[in-house]
């Protein structure tokens, strides 16, 4: 908050780059693994609003304002460190293209459950 009490444009801008650690951007022969930002919201939309998607995924979104809650998640689990998510994206393009990670992480027994979509 800033000093009037409102959520400010830098408010903003540094919820959404805090995270817990540096976040890890993988890249492979054809994929480029990185971290959600707003941006992805219409594609995590379109997936999760998927027939073929959310009959595996276990949740849907009915309107893109929803959906906010889903990169909200995403960005909770890294700041709790309670697991990680990535964005994959085709690396000759950039095109998101899918998501997949790691949550409920628990230490104590180093399991943790793997997702993707």
């Amino acid at each position: 908050m800033c000093v009037h009490g409102h959520l400010c444009q830098r408010d903003e801008q540094e919820k959404e780059s805090s995270t817990v650690f540096d976040f890890p951007t993988l890249t492979t022969d054809r994929f480029v693994l990185r971290q959600f930002n707003r941006k992805d919201l219409e594609n995590v939309y379109k997936g999760l609003s998927d027939p073929r998607v959310i009959k595996y995924y276990g949740i849907s979104f009915d309107t893109l304002e929803a959906t906010k809650e889903q990169i909200t998640w995403f960005r909770d689990l890294e700041q709790n460190k309670a697991g990680i998510w990535w964005a994959i994206c085709n690396k000759d393009d950039l095109n998101f293209i899918g998501a997949g990670g790691l949550n409920d992480l628990d230490k104590e027994n180093r399991k943790a459950e793997i997702g993707w979509g």
